[in-house]
């Protein structure tokens, strides 16, 4: 409730709240107290500090390895972030290289039907034995129960066997409820890591340029300044500006918004030096950028949603940008295409928990789209962009008209480029039937899907 308020009401609100709940102080007191004490045990005991939050089950995760002796099973319940987080890769490359991992079952906790936790976080029942795995070891997959009926009709059903050396790198373990989808990511996991595009076409990396908790003192309470727009502020290709506020461009903030170390973490910190990096940030500042939701969901009606935004405002970390070292407005199009597909979005579904993070990101895979394809999926994703005079430039510098476009030829266009990605991923009918399941209706109509399955064969 104090979203959105001033400080003065703030601070009166506070003060209710306080008259009302005296006891909130000392337990605020006690909890700060408590955490502390646990962080400095963690960091002056036997764990390693990991990459992200400090979240507990991380450090259960490097627990594991101490108390299960050779030959031991193991079997736990955890976030199904341990599976994709960053922070636990390590525990993943342990389970996967130095125990047999039997099972991995993922449930959805909607309406808190399993635990007592927050519906939202996907949960993950893990069974392994602490012995050398089998060259070409298979886990057995198996999701994604969000019920009790859905949980018997799973835990008694064979699941899915994935090869472990098929995970690659980070040892990434997505969620599969069938064969067919199986098939069907093995297809979409071909091709070309994300930031490098498809025959190296772009060279990119994700930025969160301001921080909306930490850095939320350079525009609170301001009436003036660039519009400053977060995750909400924008659709797939529908840069409408919703819950935007003023931002002063100050010099603290143009500091911030610089980027002192850009991208230092991305797969092309690497190969490229940090000078560039920051070249590459300062080129993005006043154009039309690519960006897109952080917040996000596998069960949401997409999970990736990307944008072209107008020049010359800020974003907030719910809405990371990608600054591209190599590519002009045309491979910024084709990447905007690319990830606003259905192909892209189905691999993505089978990885992202409630963020669309870096890691997740730059681990996906993008289709080696040949020179026909890259310019049509460009020149699709540009025209729909384009949808006011903000994106005149970058329209003009594709070769593309701008403005409004009726509903049918924006169909048109999407579908375009959700055949072209198909067929550069060489997936059949049977292969689409398979991707709409992941979709309700009202995310990708009936019509529509007949629509890319009639456009697929078209390309042949």
């Amino acid at each position: 409730g104090l979203h959105g308020m001033g400080v003065r009401e703030r601070r009166v609100a506070i003060a209710e709240l306080v008259e009302e709940r005296p006891e909130l102080p000392d337990q605020l007191r006690s909890e700060r107290q408590r955490a502390e004490v646990e962080r400095v045990a963690l960091a002056s005991g036997e764990y390693q500090s990991t990459k992200g939050d400090p979240d507990l089950y991380k450090y259960f995760c490097q627990r594991y390895r101490r108390l299960v002796r050779p030959e031991g099973a193991i079997g736990v319940v955890l976030p199904r972030a341990a599976l994709v987080a960053k922070g636990s890769e390590g525990f993943r490359e342990w389970l996967y290289t130095e125990t047999t991992a039997r099972r991995i079952d993922t449930l959805i906790n909607r309406r808190r039907w399993a635990f007592d936790t927050h519906p939202q976080f996907g949960i993950a029942l893990v069974a392994a034995v602490r012995t050398v795995p089998p060259i070409e070891h298979s886990v057995v997959v198996a999701g994604i129960a969000d019920s009790a009926e859905a949980w018997d009709a799973q835990a008694s059903s064979p699941g899915v066997p994935v090869n472990v050396s098929s995970l690659g790198d980070g040892w990434l373990t997505p969620r599969l409820r069938s064969r067919k989808e199986a098939d069907l990511l093995a297809k979409l996991r071909t091709g070309t890591r994300f930031p490098l595009g498809p025959g190296g076409q772009w060279k990119c990396f994700p930025v969160a340029e301001l921080h909306e908790t930490n850095d939320k003192k350079l525009w609170r309470d301001k009436k003036r300044g660039r519009p400053l727009w977060k995750g909400e502020s924008f659709d797939q290709y529908d840069p409408h500006g919703a819950a935007s506020r003023p931002c002063p461009a100050s010099a603290q903030l143009w500091k911030k918004v610089r980027k002192p170390r850009p991208g230092q973490d991305s797969v092309l910190a690497d190969s490229t030096k940090r000078s560039e990096r920051q070249q590459a940030v300062a080129a993005e500042l006043d154009r039309a950028r690519v960006a897109f939701r952080d917040v996000t969901n596998a069960t949401n009606s997409r999970t990736v949603v990307g944008c072209l935004v107008p020049p010359k405002l800020f974003l907030t970390n719910t809405a990371p940008y990608l600054a591209f070292l190599d590519g002009d407005e045309i491979a910024q199009a084709a990447c905007l295409g690319v990830m606003n597909s259905l192909p892209f979005d189905l691999q993505a579904r089978r990885y992202a928990e409630i963020h669309m993070n870096f890691f997740i990101l730059e681990a996906l895979k993008v289709p080696d789209l040949d020179d026909e394809g890259f310019s049509m999926v460009a020149a699709a994703a540009a025209r729909l962009s384009a949808v006011d005079n903000r994106f005149a430039p970058f329209a003009a510098a594709v070769g593309v008209e701008h403005g409004r476009l009726p509903t049918s030829e924006r169909h048109r266009l999407r579908a375009e480029i959700d055949a072209r990605v198909a067929r550069a991923w060489q997936l059949t009918d049977a292969d689409l039937e398979t991707m709409f399941m992941d979709f309700t209706y009202d995310a990708v109509p009936s019509g529509y899907r007949a629509q890319v399955i009639d456009r697929l064969r078209e390309l042949g």
